[in-house]
């Protein structure tokens, strides 16, 4: 076994791919409950759900930030290990 693969095996930490996944998933869930929020009729205070608009924004910005960023490592690993 490679010394890399086996840090990766031992650290049994979530990859930075389904940590980047997860936040664009929790951002795209918030911004549908907000939506709904603000969509409704009855809503008398709407200033919540629309600052949470752009939290939900910034949230899966960042997730999909964190797999470019993974995608970029992996392909200088690869170039470095070629």
């Amino acid at each position: 076994m490679s010394p890399i693969s086996s840090i990766s095996a031992s650290a049994n930490l979530p990859s930075a791919h389904s940590s980047g996944l997860a936040a664009i998933a929790t951002g795209s869930q918030k911004l549908s409950q907000d939506a709904q929020q603000i969509a409704n009729p009855g809503s008398q205070n709407v200033t919540g759900p629309l600052v949470n608009l752009n939290q939900s924004l910034v949230l899966a910005e960042a997730g999909a930030n964190v797999i470019s960023a993974e995608n970029k490592m992996l392909g200088t690993l690869l170039d470095a290990l070629a």
